[in-house]
Protein backbone atom coordinates (compact mmCIF):
# COMPACT_ATOMS: atom_id res chain seq x y z
CA UNK A 1 0.00 0.00 0.00
CA UNK A 2 1.16 3.67 -1.06
CA UNK A 3 0.25 6.55 1.11
CA UNK A 4 -1.61 9.50 -0.51
CA UNK A 5 1.35 12.30 -1.67
CA UNK A 6 -0.82 15.07 -1.00
CA UNK A 7 -2.04 13.56 2.61
CA UNK A 8 2.12 12.38 3.59
CA UNK A 9 3.18 16.35 1.86
CA UNK A 10 0.46 18.05 4.27
CA UNK A 11 1.97 16.21 7.17
CA UNK A 12 5.40 16.62 6.37
CA UNK A 13 5.06 20.81 6.15
CA UNK A 14 4.06 19.58 10.08
CA UNK A 15 7.47 17.97 11.00
CA UNK A 16 9.64 16.43 8.84
CA UNK A 17 10.36 13.10 10.25
CA UNK A 18 6.56 12.41 10.49
CA UNK A 19 5.97 9.69 7.69
CA UNK A 20 2.70 7.49 7.08
CA UNK A 21 2.96 3.62 7.22
CA UNK A 22 0.29 0.66 6.16
CA UNK A 23 0.21 -1.69 9.46
CA UNK A 24 -0.07 -4.75 7.66
CA UNK A 25 -1.21 -6.57 10.52
CA UNK A 26 -4.83 -5.14 11.61
CA UNK A 27 -4.95 -3.15 8.01
CA UNK A 28 -4.74 0.01 9.07
CA UNK A 29 -3.00 3.53 7.94
CA UNK A 30 -0.27 4.87 10.81
CA UNK A 31 1.28 8.06 11.71
CA UNK A 32 4.74 7.23 13.14
CA UNK A 33 7.67 9.56 13.84
CA UNK A 34 11.40 8.27 12.91
CA UNK A 35 13.53 10.82 15.15
CA UNK A 36 17.55 10.71 13.78
CA UNK A 37 18.46 10.10 17.71
CA UNK A 38 15.70 8.12 18.45
CA UNK A 39 13.72 4.72 18.08
CA UNK A 40 10.78 5.59 15.22
CA UNK A 41 7.30 5.20 17.51
CA UNK A 42 3.71 5.66 16.43
CA UNK A 43 1.68 8.87 16.99
CA UNK A 44 -1.70 8.06 15.43
CA UNK A 45 -3.87 5.90 13.60
CA UNK A 46 -5.49 7.97 10.53
CA UNK A 47 -7.94 5.71 9.00
CA UNK A 48 -12.08 5.91 8.26
CA UNK A 49 -13.96 2.70 8.48
CA UNK A 50 -13.62 2.16 4.91
CA UNK A 51 -9.88 1.64 5.22
CA UNK A 52 -9.30 5.17 3.64
CA UNK A 53 -7.55 8.10 4.04
CA UNK A 54 -8.74 10.99 6.52
CA UNK A 55 -8.23 14.39 5.50
CA UNK A 56 -5.98 16.13 7.74
CA UNK A 57 -7.58 19.03 9.59
CA UNK A 58 -7.36 20.93 12.68
CA UNK A 59 -8.60 17.88 14.49
CA UNK A 60 -5.16 16.14 13.58
CA UNK A 61 -2.70 18.69 14.38
CA UNK A 62 -4.28 19.07 17.61
CA UNK A 63 -3.90 15.57 18.69
CA UNK A 64 -0.45 15.49 17.17
CA UNK A 65 0.03 18.77 19.69
CA UNK A 66 -1.04 16.76 22.69
CA UNK A 67 0.81 13.49 21.90
CA UNK A 68 4.05 15.54 21.24
CA UNK A 69 4.09 17.95 24.53
CA UNK A 70 7.74 18.21 24.02
CA UNK A 71 7.52 19.07 20.37
CA UNK A 72 5.73 22.60 20.17
CA UNK A 73 5.09 23.86 16.58
CA UNK A 74 6.35 26.77 15.51
CA UNK A 75 3.54 29.15 13.61
CA UNK A 76 5.42 28.43 10.27
CA UNK A 77 4.98 24.97 10.48
CA UNK A 78 1.35 25.17 11.04
CA UNK A 79 0.85 27.75 8.62
CA UNK A 80 2.45 25.51 6.21
CA UNK A 81 0.22 22.81 7.35
CA UNK A 82 -2.92 24.23 6.85
CA UNK A 83 -1.54 25.47 3.44
CA UNK A 84 -1.04 23.05 2.25
CA UNK A 85 -4.55 21.32 3.54
CA UNK A 86 -6.05 23.67 1.03
CA UNK A 87 -3.83 23.37 -1.77
CA UNK A 88 -4.51 19.36 -1.21
CA UNK A 89 -8.74 20.69 -1.25
CA UNK A 90 -7.99 22.85 -4.60
CA UNK A 91 -6.19 19.35 -5.69
CA UNK A 92 -8.94 16.80 -5.36
CA UNK A 93 -11.98 20.05 -6.52
CA UNK A 94 -10.13 20.92 -9.80
CA UNK A 95 -9.57 16.74 -11.00
CA UNK A 96 -13.33 16.43 -10.03
CA UNK A 97 -14.10 19.19 -12.23
CA UNK A 98 -12.10 18.03 -14.66
CA UNK A 99 -13.34 14.35 -14.75
CA UNK A 100 -16.98 15.84 -14.99
CA UNK A 101 -15.82 18.09 -18.04
CA UNK A 102 -14.23 15.33 -19.50
CA UNK A 103 -17.39 13.06 -19.22
CA UNK A 104 -19.40 15.51 -20.61
CA UNK A 105 -17.44 16.04 -23.53
CA UNK A 106 -16.78 12.37 -24.45
CA UNK A 107 -20.94 12.77 -24.11
CA UNK A 108 -21.59 15.53 -26.26
CA UNK A 109 -19.07 14.01 -28.86
CA UNK A 110 -20.38 10.66 -29.22
CA UNK A 111 -24.06 12.07 -29.16
CA UNK A 112 -22.87 14.42 -31.85
CA UNK A 113 -21.83 11.78 -34.46
CA UNK A 114 -24.49 9.62 -33.92
CA UNK A 115 -22.80 6.89 -31.41
CA UNK A 116 -25.64 4.36 -30.49
CA UNK A 117 -25.02 4.31 -26.49
CA UNK A 118 -27.25 2.00 -24.75
CA UNK A 119 -27.51 1.76 -20.95
CA UNK A 120 -26.64 -1.80 -20.24
CA UNK A 121 -27.48 -2.78 -16.56
CA UNK A 122 -24.39 -4.22 -14.51
CA UNK A 123 -25.51 -7.59 -13.98
CA UNK A 124 -26.27 -8.06 -17.27
CA UNK A 125 -22.65 -7.20 -18.15
CA UNK A 126 -21.01 -8.91 -15.91
CA UNK A 127 -23.08 -12.20 -16.47
CA UNK A 128 -22.33 -11.67 -20.04
CA UNK A 129 -18.64 -11.65 -19.22
CA UNK A 130 -18.90 -14.95 -16.43
CA UNK A 131 -20.63 -16.58 -19.42
CA UNK A 132 -18.27 -15.62 -22.23
CA UNK A 133 -15.15 -16.59 -19.97
CA UNK A 134 -16.68 -20.04 -19.12
CA UNK A 135 -17.15 -20.67 -23.19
Amino acid sequence: MVPDRGFVKQLKCLDKEFDVVWDWGSNKWEIWKFPRDKDAYHVLTVQTKDKSYRQLGADIIIKLQAGQVWDKYSLKEVCDYFEEMDNQIHRRKMRDFKNKIEAITLETFNYARGVPMFQVPRSMAIQRTVNNERA
